[in-house]
């Protein structure tokens, strides 16, 4: 039955892969200029870079985190049918270039939500070209994948934070404070893993479920050997000088999820914690396999923003001009839009980045 029902959904999508939603009409922001370090607004303002799929590059001033980039974008036959894939260094150098260096090179955190293809996949290649200084953060799935990768990637730059990920199923912090990681050496960045869950994929169908509970010695070769694992969401803050006072607070998903999943605590016995989001980062599809998503994440979080991501084709190519991408086949991005309009606070706003795109935010008023 499992058979037919992959054969059904790869024929489905198959047919559809071809033609991904056209971006006419999406406000598409096309970006602005990111700060130098001379500026003197470079140490306020926080700056995000959707680099594509689920991957951006989040900083203030000499601090700097990256959830998981991808670029290498099998096809939908190649996934589903369980034909061989791989990174791709040439497609990954296409979009991580030189002038990337200097800003991967700060990156201290590499996040991951979750350990399929198009989260896990790329990281090996990049961590070991571009991130000298980071950690790779994510689930014990991540963590065992990776372990055949040791060639790129040591085995003590890989951290699994599933076990401290808050659960909002439980009293808030029942073992004690909440797990914050610290991965800068000044601690004015940190970040809690909150355990969520990943959407289906279309028809209520999932695919590439399951963990691991052992390192793997030989690297996956196909989409169905990178396991979903547990599915995080992650709750992001800068720091003032103080290491204290939250300055700016980003909330990161990379699947769509069933609330309350997903949801940061209410931090009600940390008063000093507590903090409104500046920066929703959400991902669209998937949306319509769950209820009220993106909807209830929204009203939770009550963002100043909202960043739409992993919303382009991640199963062709990726276009040299930004402006030829295509929405992921079976996704009604204008519906998403629409409804996330509806529960988007009166003085927030929403963006929509084209890949490579810098956006600025400037502290809460």
């Amino acid at each position: 039955m499992r058979v037919l029902s992959t054969c059904f959904l790869a024929c489905v999508l198959i047919r559809l892969a071809g033609c991904g939603g056209s971006i006419m009409g999406l406000p598409i922001d096309a970006g602005v200029s990111p700060l130098p370090p001379r500026e003197p607004a470079y140490q306020a303002e926080l700056q995000i870079r959707y680099l594509g799929a689920a991957g951006v590059l989040i900083k203030r001033g000499d601090e700097s985190l990256l959830t998981a980039p991808f670029f290498s974008n099998p096809s939908i036959p190649r996934v589903l049918f369980g034909l061989p894939i791989k990174a791709l260094p040439e497609e990954i150098d296409r979009f991580l270039g030189p002038q990337d260096k200097d800003d991967l090179a700060a990156v201290t955190a590499v996040l991951v939500a979750h350990a399929h293809y198009d989260h896990l996949m790329d990281v090996p290649y990049i961590k070991d070209k571009f991130l000298p200084n980071a950690k790779i953060y994510g689930s014990d799935t991540m963590k065992y994948t990776l372990a055949a990768f040791s060639t790129q990637v040591r085995a003590d730059d890989v951290v699994s934070v599933e076990e401290k990920a808050w659960s909002v199923s439980e009293p808030e912090f029942p073992r004690g404070p909440p797990a914050w990681v610290y991965p800068s050496s000044n601690r004015r960045l940190r970040f809690l893993a909150l355990k969520s869950e990943h959407a289906p994929v279309i028809f209520g169908l999932k695919f590439f479920e399951g963990s691991y509970s052992a390192p793997l010695r030989e690297a996956p070769t196909t989409a169905y050997g990178w396991l979903e694992g547990q599915t995080l969401a992650y709750l992001i803050d800068f720091l003032g000088p103080d290491e204290k006072t939250v300055e700016f607070r980003i909330h990161f998903q990379d699947a769509a999820s069933t609330a309350p999943l997903g949801f940061p605590p209410q931090f009600s016995e940390r008063p000093h914690d507590q903090k409104r989001v500046d920066v929703a980062i959400v991902c669209m599809p998937g949306y319509s396999q769950v209820e009220h998503y993106p909807e209830k994440i929204v009203e939770r979080l009550n963002p100043r923003f909202v960043v739409i991501t992993h919303w382009e084709n991640f199963f062709a190519r990726l276009p040299d001009d930004p402006r030829e991408l295509r929405v992921v086949p079976t996704t009604d991005a204008e519906r998403f839009i629409a409804r996330l309009t509806t529960v988007l606070p009166k003085d927030a706003s929403i963006k929509l980045p084209a890949r490579g795109a810098w956006m600025r935010f400037a502290p809460a008023p």
